[in-house]
């Protein structure tokens, strides 16, 4: 494929008939109608746990297994489980939103009641089916802030261990959603760090002596990060590539721009992973969304895709790539298998995106591509949409 697929004429006095604007219009206020129901959503994220084993005693740490939880502890009490893709599409929404408001104390006071539940959602066995005893050491509460933003609580539990040589899973309630697991061991670092689906229990974990995983294993696990950070989670991601897909209906010239998209990400991607370029989220994340407005009007204003389009897609794609850059920072890497990594997620969202350019083929490419009335009935009105959801985006990410 190359960029001799697109059209190099470009007729920017094309605009949609005059009849489609009322059909503008119209999406245009059922936006503003819709979206304002969405401005406390929390995005539900996997909560992170920790495992360290320490067979050496010190005034600051026990032996045993130490083990640290960051979670989003409102969800878990107010029981909105991984069937929700964010806080507002569960019936406890407003029960979240109470927790959410809460300080230290309140919500500590919330958590006592809720403790026992808690304790027993966790699951860690031995090699021999044995459970693991818990007991909770301490918990750390952030203060409310900005009520917009979910508040991740630090909770820290312990397990005596006396048995060795040290080999366990880590398991807990399908209820509480996905966890990313990472594990550590005072006599030398291990190289396990894994995203568990909802109820899924961890390989076998070895403490005590030296453990790695396999480049497959870390190669599959990461595609399916990559998948799900497009489907269903990468919304802002899906509505730029269906951006991309109403302005032309061809399979070839859509596969071209996914895959440089692809491409100019993993590249960015791959110096946020590793350190060697940070932007603050505060400002990645509005451009991202200004990205999607760029395409829409593009769409809009223009007939046919310019020689100009794959440069633009290449650009935004580094955008967005800052953006996916914290993913392998949660789960975990080293040095060994960050290409592994990096190249089993960016296949992931190679795979998430040409899934919604199929998604959008079969619905409506292959149905209406060709119509007389496409670009006036679906391109249009459709761009609007999306373009007004990247604009209030912008807005709430940048002011809110």
């Amino acid at each position: 494929m190359s960029v001799a697929l697109f059209q190099r004429t470009t007729n920017y006095s094309v605009i949609p008939r005059a009849v489609s604007w009322p059909t503008y219009l119209l999406a245009a206020l059922l936006c503003l109608v819709l979206l304002p129901s969405t401005t406390e959503a929390h995005e539900l994220r996997p909560a992170i746990v920790d495992l360290t084993y320490t067979n050496t005693p010190s005034e600051l740490v026990d032996s045993g297994l130490s083990v640290k939880m960051i979670v989003n502890l409102e969800s878990l009490i107010a029981g909105i489980g991984p069937e929700h893709e964010n806080t507002d599409s569960s019936q406890n929404a407003e029960i979240y939103k109470q927790l959410r408001s809460l300080g230290e104390a309140g919500l500590l006071s919330e958590f006592e009641r809720f403790q026992q539940r808690f304790i027993s959602a966790i699951q860690i066995t031995d090699t021999d089916g044995g459970i693991v005893s818990l007991t909770i050491k301490s918990i750390a509460i952030p203060s409310v802030g900005n009520t917009d933003v979910p508040r991740d609580s630090i909770i820290h539990l312990h397990a005596a261990l006396n048995t060795t040589p040290v080999a366990l899973r880590w398991q807990w309630s399908e209820a509480f959603g996905e966890v990313i697991v990472r594990a550590n061991s005072e006599p030398g670092p291990l190289d396990y760090a894994t995203l568990l689906s909802p109820g899924q229990q961890t390989d076998v974990i070895q403490f005590t002596q030296p453990m790695k995983q396999s480049s497959w294993k870390v190669f599959t696990n990461y595609v399916m990060i990559g998948f799900e950070h497009i489907l269903p989670k990468g919304t802002d991601h899906i509505l730029f590539v269906v951006g991309l897909f109403l302005l032309t209906t061809q399979w070839r010239a859509l596969a071209l721009q996914v895959t440089v998209f692809t491409l100019a990400h993993s590249i960015t991607l791959a110096l946020g992973a590793s350190d060697l370029l940070r932007i603050s989220p505060s400002i990645v994340e509005p451009l991202i969304a200004l990205s999607i407005v760029f395409i829409c009007i593009e769409n809009v204003c223009i007939n046919k895709l310019s020689k100009w389009r794959v440069t633009m897609v290449f650009l935004f794609g580094l955008l967005h790539g800052l953006g996916f850059a914290s993913v392998l920072d949660e789960v975990g890497h080293d040095s060994v298998n960050f290409l592994i990594a990096l190249l089993g997620f960016n296949v992931g969202v190679e795979f998430g995106q040409l899934t919604v350019i199929a998604c959008c083929l079969i619905t409506v490419g292959y149905w209406f591509g060709k119509k007389k009335y496409y670009r006036a009935l679906i391109t249009g009105p459709a761009s609007v949409v999306i373009g007004v959801i990247g604009l209030y985006w912008f807005l709430q990410r940048t002011f809110l």
